[in-house]
């Protein structure tokens, strides 16, 4: 039960589970991002997260700060530590090259990521509604 950076060769499977995660998202780019797969005992993959470093990000001190930008696990594999794993495995990304912080959100009616959240240690710091206005 492996966690590991993802290769080449996992691209299409990654894109699969983002596309279960964002199916509303066309094609993801990851070109910007590291991302981390854990891979079950018959090779397939059962979940990833992904980090990439902004220059900023609401509710974090320092800058620039990693921050989650994507994390899936399969159904079937929720609730056994698999999310934990990804996130250990960024965790000792972001120690590896000095950061101090790590960011992450959650939709506001999303309470299930927020509990997931706070089980990973991760604290509240600002809730925020977007807006929008078509000007056309």
């Amino acid at each position: 039960m492996p966690t590991r950076e993802m290769i080449a060769a996992d691209l299409p499977h990654v894109s699969a589970m983002m596309r279960q995660l964002w199916p509303e998202s066309g094609e993801y780019d990851f070109s910007d991002e590291v991302v981390f797969v854990w891979e079950r005992i018959d090779g397939t993959l059962g979940g990833f997260a992904s980090v990439s470093v902004r220059p900023w990000a609401e509710g974090c001190e320092s800058e620039p700060v990693p921050y989650v930008e994507g994390w899936w696990v399969a159904p079937d594999l929720r609730r056994q530590g698999i999310g934990r794993s990804l996130f250990a495995a960024i965790e000792n990304w972001c120690r590896a090259r000095g950061y101090t912080e790590l960011g992450s959100d959650a939709e506001c009616d999303n309470e299930v990521s927020h509990r997931a959240h706070v089980a990973l240690g991760f604290e509240p710091t600002l809730s925020v509604q977007f807006f929008r206005k078509r000007v056309a």
